[in-house]
């Protein structure tokens, strides 16, 4: 990343490797949401016993809980139908949850899992949480998908970002 300011104005270039992949979005033909989760760099117990008291606290039908193939990255579907704000108020009180996803889930009004392999890696199911609580939507009735890039995690940034300072001082 390259980073520049003149006066007031900062200005940053950003060169990264991405790949292309798809996803499904967590909205439903009818307005509502089932609930989505992404967890980067947490262990798979932390995966599990956060959602677990989610799951508890919310009464929340079967969780699947999803591997990237990264290890530390998970994933977690929750075939419930729900209002926006709900599904916000339980992704919130979930623990471990990767804030950048949250935010740009809000941001956005739907949460986007992705659903085809990024540099190789395939999903693949981790575990499930049953639950004795009835699951009220289907994954036959997700129809929202999106195709987008992210970036690869096959560069690894070797060098620093630099800044460069350009105004008058005072």
């Amino acid at each position: 990343m390259l980073r520049f300011r003149i006066g007031r104005w900062r200005f940053s270039l950003n060169v990264v490797h991405v790949t292309d992949v798809a996803g499904v979005n967590s909205i439903l033909p009818d307005g509502k949401h089932i609930l989505m989760w992404d967890f980067d760099g947490v262990k798979p117990q932390q995966v599990i016993e956060s959602l677990a008291e989610v799951q508890a606290k919310y009464k929340l039908p079967t969780i699947y809980i999803l591997y990237t193939g990264k290890k530390g990255h998970y994933m977690a579907y929750c075939f419930k139908r729900l209002d926006w704000q709900k599904a916000i108020e339980i992704l919130a009180a979930t623990k471990y949850i990767d804030m950048t996803y949250f935010r740009f889930g809000v941001w956005r009004k739907k949460f986007t899992l992705r659903i085809t392999p990024k540099d190789g890696r395939k999903i693949r199911l981790f575990t499930k949480l049953d639950s004795p609580y009835p699951e009220d939507a289907t994954i036959n009735e997700l129809d929202s998908f999106v195709k987008y890039e992210t970036i690869s995690d096959i560069y690894e940034p070797k060098c620093k970002t630099r800044e460069i300072n350009i105004g008058v001082r005072g």
